[in-house]
């Protein structure tokens, strides 16, 4: 009915010369409405005529005027010309009331008629007789107008704490920038002087080489990181601010309460400190080592045929010792992995939750999904998607675990243990597919991180062991691959409002095994006996050198 009423309205609002809603409008002698565009433009051709014929006509009654009379423009009517065009030609408020009468209760098939703050939802008279008789109940409008506030001010907060956030991220492209100039004019400077040594001596330059590019490496590294966390904090914040402004501009009253305790706030962004990149340190082992180079090319051409063997032994002892690389898989041993071994988790699959064509073995620390099926009874728990859970779970502090993958695909992550055990559609897993999981799926080529059915993927060479690293305090899920090097993959920052447990998916002929320290023994314990071989080895080299410094 209120589309009718306001179409005849736009038909009685309309200009009978353009035929479209007045502009401008103004008034004849004779009481009829015009354009004052189009009136005019009317009389200026009939003004064109001979002097003895021009008379000016109405044209809507045909009145005519010896001369061109006076307009006088009609401010009431275009006043409301221009509330018709914004949609304002009901008063506010009569939709509103008339879209919550409309509503019913769940519950009793009643109007809404209050809304209960114990219950966070609408009630009807019957509601207010039985369940929610000794609640607190306020109108819609009352409670509207407090959530309003509230919101408003979040929203306020969001904004200047995304401007923050894009002002320091463009710091950190300024310095990622300063990086790679003062990296590379660096590394010009020293390819210029190793430009003239023999091809005896390239090791060396070689070697000066790549001290500058690990050091470039290692700040841009950081400096990605951080910036990768602001972009993401950013992010959240305009996916808050969007949700904010539609609930502000929604209609209903109801919606706008049901639908607010699900917009969670953003929580408070953490600014990463400013890095300093200084390549003194590195710039003194490599004059150093020119020095030497010169010296030794001078010993060389006095005598071309006898060089100093020993000076050129000293020349390369000069240099860090480098561990050469054994056969077959080697975890590293820097300082990253190190630290967050203290924190090192023992997990076990809890088999209660296991897909019925899983299997657990080795004291439910290791799960398969071998393609000869032999389904397992069905339990509440079990999921139906081939995922598995584990029987811990952690909500505060800084824990981390490793995981061995064997096989083409796996999704290794954490979730909320109220996660659906359902299959959705026609979608594999549910990891990472809705608000209550997070997850990296490790594909036959590449990484792909999920949450909330938003896939990020990764260009990043795969890893057959993935660490987790979980910080429930702080809000930040890692993930990060651990071969030859630690090499970060992908961070979720966030705020986690339950416990959470690890949570696994495997595709067929996939197996994972959960890597454990058993207590008692060191942080490499419950690794494969050729890894923890060669972390012992790695540690010993280590403090030799370490002393041999000293």
């Amino acid at each position: 009915m209120a589309s009718g009423r306001s179409q005849k309205l736009e038909e009685k609002l309309a200009c009978c010369i353009c035929l479209e809603m007045f502009t401008a409008p103004v008034t004849t002698p004779c009481g009829h409405s015009f354009c004052e565009k189009c009136i005019n433009s009317y009389w200026d051709k009939e003004a064109q005529g001979p002097a003895e014929q021009k008379v000016y006509f109405c044209p809507e009654c045909r009145k005519d005027f010896p001369e061109r009379p006076e307009l006088s423009k009609t401010v009431q009517l275009d006043s409301l010309v221009e509330l018709l065009r914004q949609g304002d030609t009901q008063a506010p408020g009569v939709e509103l009331g008339t879209t919550v009468q409309r509503r019913g209760c769940p519950r009793h098939g009643r109007p809404l008629e209050l809304y209960c703050k114990n219950e966070k939802r609408g009630i009807c008279c019957e509601c207010t007789l039985k369940e929610c008789q000794n609640h607190i109940r306020v109108l819609f409008e009352d409670e509207r107008k407090t959530k309003d506030e509230s919101l408003r001010k979040t929203l306020e907060d969001t904004q200047k704490e995304a401007k923050r956030i894009g002002e320091e991220i463009q710091k950190l492209e300024q310095q990622i920038a300063a990086v790679k100039d003062s990296s590379q004019q660096f590394k010009s400077k020293v390819l210029q002087k190793f430009c003239h040594i023999m091809e005896a001596l390239k090791g060396c330059q070689r070697k000066a080489v790549e001290r500058i590019e690990s050091e470039q490496a290692l700040a841009l590294g950081l400096l990605e990181e951080s910036w990768n966390r602001l972009q993401h904090q950013l992010e959240v914040l305009a996916e808050h601010d969007k949700k904010a402004k539609e609930l502000l501009s929604c209609p209903d009253n109801v919606k706008f309460l049901e639908e607010l305790p699900y917009l969670l706030p953003p929580g408070n962004s953490e600014i990463p400190p400013p890095l300093e990149f200084d390549l003194a340190t590195s710039v003194l082992t490599i004059t150093q080592l020119l020095n030497e180079v010169f010296r030794l090319l001078q010993e060389a051409a006095s005598d071309p045929i006898t060089p100093p063997v020993a000076d050129t032994k000293s020349t390369v002892s000069m240099e860090p010792k480098i561990i050469e690389k054994k056969v077959g898989l080697r975890l590293p041993d820097n300082e990253l992995r190190m630290c967050l071994l203290k924190y090192q988790q023992n997990l076990t699959f809890d088999p209660s939750t296991a897909n019925k064509y899983l299997r657990l073995s080795d004291l439910d620390r290791k799960a398969a999904h071998p393609q000869d099926f032999q389904k397992m009874p069905n339990e509440p728990q079990r999921f139906e998607p081939w995922q598995v859970m584990c029987v811990q779970k952690f909500s505060q502090g800084s824990n981390y675990w490793e995981v061995k993958i064997s096989g083409q695909s796996a999704i290794v992550g954490v979730a909320y243990e109220r996660i659906s055990r359902k299959k959705w559609g026609r979608r594999n897993f549910t990891i990472g597919q809705d608000q209550l999981s997070w997850g990296l799926h490790v594909q036959e080529d590449c990484y792909v991180a999920w949450h909330n059915g938003e896939p990020t993927k990764i260009k990043e060479p795969l890893c057959k062991f993935i660490g987790m690293s979980l910080n429930c305090d702080h809000g930040v899920l890692s993930f990060y691959g651990v071969d030859d090097n630690m090499k970060p993959l992908h961070s979720f920052d966030t705020i986690f409002s339950d416990p959470l447990v690890p949570i696994f998916w495997l595709c067929e002929g996939t197996t994972i095994t959960l890597c454990q320290k058993a207590e008692g023994q060191g942080q490499n314990d419950g690794m494969p006996a050729d890894i923890q071989t060669t972390l012992t080895t790695v540690a010993k080299q280590g403090d030799k050198q370490t002393a041999t410094k000293q």
